[in-house]
């Protein structure tokens, strides 16, 4: 009798957490293996020990998403000529694997070995003619960068500090993405819009490219 209960009451948190996609997904024709992983909730000392080595505080949405579930997967697949092809991949790193996207430099490493800081040379020009946008992130000390998600090494979703000081704790954040030419493009202002649009895009291959000038590959398309 309890495992029953149990189970209905992950199928509602979990109905919470999909916003209802996987229902959609299931009755969607030729979607197949529609698998969401269950994960127990982070503990706050968890998020607190995060918040202390990383010097930034998390924001409240996804603090509280942390709190919920520690971390996200969402799967689904297709069935092609009685094959069934992995498609879809919605995914959220847990607190664990919410890492800096700058790791320190390596006393071992060479005195004059590029590195991402390098791309910051050049200041965006605010004469451009166009609407202005958000300032990029930075790959220096001006920024702090954690990888929500890797996107199947199509690039990668970040959060985001900007205008950081040594030192100073962060509090600010932001969603961006990091393309594989290492350009950033804005997403959103905050985890709860980003996570929307993910659940909105079905997870589908390359789908943060649709906020990029150029769009996803002939191949996602």
């Amino acid at each position: 009798m309890d495992d029953t209960k149990d189970a209905f009451v992950f199928k509602g948190v979990a109905e919470r957490l999909t916003l209802g996609i996987t229902r959609i997904l299931e009755n969607m024709p030729g979607v197949v293996d529609v698998r969401f992983a269950e994960r127990e909730p982070a503990e706050k000392r968890t998020l607190l020990f995060w918040e202390q080595k990383n010097t930034c505080i998390l924001p409240e949405d996804l603090r509280d998403f942390y709190l919920t579930t520690d971390g996200f997967t969402l799967t689904w697949s297709v069935k092609l000529d009685d094959e069934c092809v992995p498609l879809g991949c919605m995914m959220i790193n847990s607190v664990g694997r919410l890492c800096p996207l700058l790791q320190p430099i390596s006393v071992f490493s060479l005195p004059n070995a590029p590195s991402l800081a390098d791309l910051d040379w050049e200041e965006s020009s605010s004469e451009t003619g166009l609407e202005p946008a958000p300032s990029a992130p930075h790959f220096d000390s001006r920024s702090r960068i954690y990888e929500l998600d890797s996107c199947g090494g199509n690039g990668k979703v970040c959060l985001v500090y900007k205008n950081c000081t040594p030192g100073v704790v962060a509090q600010h954040s932001e969603i961006w993405f990091l393309d594989r030419s290492l350009c950033w493009h804005f997403l959103t202002a905050t985890f709860t819009a980003y996570y929307r649009l993910m659940i909105t895009h079905l997870g589908l291959p390359e789908w943060q490219y649709a906020y990029t000038p150029y769009g996803p590959s002939p191949q996602a398309k």
